[in-house]
Order: C-alpha cells, then structure tokens, then sequence
C-alpha cells in the first residue's frame, strides 16, 4: 500500500505536473468562457514555469541534499558494499540486447571501483521493479550484466530483485546477507538520494558508510537558465527526496 499511494501521490503534485494540470484548467476556464479567472490562473501558471523552469530553485534544492554526506577520505577493511537500485533500463536491454540510458550507471561503476580496492567485499546490488505496471522486469538483471561486463568475479555478486523502494532494498538485502555484528559496509547510491537512503539504513539496523555517486551539482551555483527541462527535472528530483525523507519519516521506516 505505501508503495502504491507514494507512486498515486507523486503523480499528482510532482512540480513539472502541476504546471500541466493549471494549464489544464487554464484551457477548461477558457472553453467554458469563464475569461477573468483563466486569466489569473494563466498568469499563475506562467509564473510556476518560469520558477521552477528558469530559476536556480531546483538546483538550491538538489545541491542541499547532495551536499548531505561525502565519501570517507580514509575506509576501513571493507566487507561489503551494498548498491541501490534506481534507473537501471531492463528493458531495453532485454529488447535490444544493448545498454540503455541507465540512470544509475554511475552507481555501479563507483561500486565496481571500490570493489576492485576491496577485492574481499562482497558486493550487493538492491533494486526491483519500480513500475506501477509491470514488476517482472527487475533492475538486477542489467547491473548484474552491467557489473560483471565490467570485470567483477560472478562469485562475490549477490542480487536482489524483488525490492520497489528503499526500505524494501535495505529490508529484503540485509534478509538475504545477513551481516555481522562489526562488518563494514559501504552504501553506494546517488548523491542526492543518500540523506534519505542513510537514514532508512539506521532505523533498518544495518550501518552504512556512505559512498554517494553521480552528482548532479557543483559546490557553487552552476546552473543553465535556458536549460528549462532540466530545471524542472532537477526541481522534481530535489522535492521528490524531500517528501520521501518526510513520509519515511511519518511512517516510522527512517530516523
């Protein structure tokens, strides 16, 4: 259910969707003649796509949350290392038998470094299906072809395909592992993904030392005002990890 009414929710207020539902009612309004209060909701519409499509807001927003953690200068013996799922495209591998677009190749590449420093670490790859629609087609199935294409030895790979969020990635992963009492583990995720996944890692009892990955931001402001699309992705991304830090939170599965 949390994962059901997360996915509804989402739909409903993210940012670059709101603008398409006011200009929807903004072209109703019209065709039923009601002029003076399309007018004002034109003009609010206007006024949400130029701050969330030309302002420096979503990058303020993503650059706060990746700011959060940075990677330990000095790691202790590694035992393992654990990646989160979160953009991997099955599906066009599947259909065309060559790696797509994957969002999340970053992660396993930082992950496949570190493993080569740590070649007694196992290594753990968490994600399932996130769609809403279709839950067959897991993510372990590109990283791990991902993953050992890269070079890492079959024998130290462990997957974990059924998760859809991040307390089942940490839930479902640490079932199948089992870590000790005293072990290191790495967690290798998105930068600005990591406040949210660290603090599910504590209420699940499972410490992690975070290895955050693809940033998506500088430590200054740098960010392209013409770039409108990847404004508003940004400002999606940023308030999506926002509402997910509170929600996990309310629900009583982070810190």
């Amino acid at each position: 259910m949390f994962f059901l009414l997360s996915k509804v929710l989402w739909f409903v207020i993210q940012p670059s969707h709101v603008v398409v539902w006011l200009a929807l009612a903004t072209a109703i309004l019209l065709f039923l003649n009601h002029v003076r209060p399309a007018r004002w909701l034109g003009a609010a519409t206007a006024g949400l796509l130029l701050l969330l499509g030309c302002s420096p807001l979503g990058y303020w927003m993503l650059q706060g949350l990746e700011n959060g953690y940075s990677r330990p200068v000095d790691l202790p013996p590694v035992d393992g290392i654990l990646i989160l799922g979160g953009g991997n495209d099955t599906a066009v591998l599947q259909s065309r038998h060559v790696y797509g677009q994957d969002r999340a190749m970053a992660r396993l590449v930082s992950a496949y470094v570190l493993a080569r420093r740590y070649p007694l670490a196992k290594v753990v790859f968490s994600g399932g299906s996130g769609e809403l629609n279709d839950q067959t087609i897991s993510e372990s199935i590109a990283a791990q072809n991902i993953l050992l294409a890269l070079g890492l030895s079959p024998s130290r790979l462990t997957l974990e395909g059924k998760s859809r969020n991040t307390w089942e990635n940490f839930v479902f992963s640490k079932q199948l592992v089992r870590p000790k009492p005293g072990e290191t583990w790495v967690l290798a995720t998105s930068a600005f993904h990591m406040p949210r996944a660290m603090r599910i890692a504590k209420k699940a009892g499972w410490p992690m030392l975070p290895w955050p990955t693809d940033y998506r931001t500088t430590t200054k402001l740098h960010y392209h005002f013409e770039d409108v699309i990847g404004n508003f992705d940004m400002t999606d991304t940023a308030l999506r990890e926002y509402i997910g830090i509170w929600a996990y939170r309310a629900s009583g599965k982070a810190t």
